[in-house]
């Protein structure tokens, strides 16, 4: 059987890894085709075509010729699961070609005929799809891709190192200019009372070595407390004589061993969790304007000043956003911190203190994590068998 699989970031890319494993296994192959996104890397198609069972890429050029015609080899009926990307292409394509079309986690009201299901993690995802108006009988609970992906990774999990911390500075531009500069003069600071720590930054392996020492030539801008430094190979050198490795390769399986990780908001706090790290998720508001927003907060960077006008917004919504790392809000609870404010390195290093001061609570916690995800397990399985069906 043929199956099509839409994507648009490297999120959905390493989604796709444990589906394009089963397609194999069932004897099927699948082709992707990737959307326009203002976070793709260009790196997609290429990481893509290593997978099993994924015989071919349209990019996000063909999209017009697929269209208009070669969308035609790929007959009514043939199933296509929606991971990422606009909804309307989706709808677009089934309405032109008739394929039959399942969307994972995201709904639109106005695109719903073109979708036979929906399939949604557990509960608390099925009550929002049906908040966009989806039938329940359209709805299928799954799980989360996210497990699926990461066990895939690390399928055995390493004895933890209880002075290891890991960085996670997210995968955007002006994530990673202030943030690994930022959780670099954290470490400087935590390693005055606890010398024996080591810490590690993980990045993704979209991120050339090339562009990363780009970004880190670019000033950090002065509102946001930093480490000054530099990339030399693949490390982070700090002016205080700090060394950071900068991992990009098998970073799951090197963040599964730490105690503890330093994140921004994002799937990677799911990640953590699922490899029972518990992960302090942090906001900093020094320089709001350089936050990634989706919605229509996130339409005002592209209008003159809106990003400033943006920020201004963020700002007094602060204390209003609500439970931001995906793992709180799987529990409904903050199982873990979240420093949501202007922050400096020493307020960070103050609250990664005091969670380092009581191991076994946040063994606890590590513990309580990884079993709420590893609830959510199975998803890519149940997926592929009711698109079969």
């Amino acid at each position: 059987m043929k199956l099509l699989i839409t994507a648009n970031s490297p999120g959905e890319v390493a989604w796709i890894r444990p589906l394009a494993e089963q397609v194999a296994s069932r004897g099927w192959s699948c082709d992707i085709i990737l959307y326009p996104c203002t976070f793709a890397t260009g790196q997609e198609a290429r990481v893509l075509q290593s997978y099993p069972g994924v015989e071919r890429v349209w990019p996000k050029s063909s999209l017009w010729s697929l269209f208009w015609r070669e969308g035609r080899r790929y007959p009514p009926g043939t199933p296509l699961i929606h991971l990422g990307g606009d909804l309307m292409y989706t709808a677009l394509f089934q309405r032109r070609f008739g394929w039959r079309c399942w969307s994972y986690l995201w709904a639109r009201p106005w695109w719903d005929s073109a979708f036979v299901g929906y399939f949604s993690r557990n509960a608390q995802s099925s009550a929002g799809l049906r908040r966009r108006r989806v039938a329940p009988e359209k709805i299928l609970e799954v799980g989360d891709l996210v497990v699926d992906s990461v066990n895939f990774q690390v399928p055995h999990l390493p004895e933890r190192d209880l002075e290891l911390i890991t960085f996670l500075p997210g995968s955007r531009d002006e994530e990673i200019r202030h943030a690994l500069p930022l959780f670099s003069r954290v470490a400087e600071i935590l390693r005055l009372t606890r010398p024996n720590l080591r810490f590690q930054c993980l990045l993704s392996p979209f991120l050339s070595l090339e562009r990363l020492n780009h970004l880190l030539e670019r000033p950090v801008d002065p509102r946001m407390d930093h480490a000054r430094g530099r990339l030399r190979g693949d490390r982070y050198l700090c002016r205080e004589g700090l060394e950071i490795p900068i991992i990009r390769e098998h970073s799951l399986l090197q963040e599964s061993s730490s105690v503890l990780a330093l994140s921004l908001p994002g799937t990677k706090t799911a990640e953590a969790a699922t490899l029972g790290v518990p992960c302090l998720t942090i906001v900093p508001l020094n320089c709001p304007e350089v936050l990634p927003v989706h919605g229509l907060l996130g339409l005002l960077d592209w209008l003159p000043g809106g990003s400033h006008l943006k920020g201004r917004l963020l700002l007094k919504q602060k204390h209003r956003v609500g439970l931001l790392a995906q793992p709180n809000q799987l529990m409904e609870r903050a199982i873990m911190p979240e420093m949501v404010d202007f922050l400096t390195a020493q307020d960070i290093a103050t609250q990664v203190n005091t969670l380092l001061e009581n191991p076994q609570q946040l063994h606890e916690k590590s513990l309580l994590l990884r079993q709420a995800f590893q609830q959510l397990a199975g998803a890519s399985t149940k997926m592929l068998d009711a698109v079969g069906s």
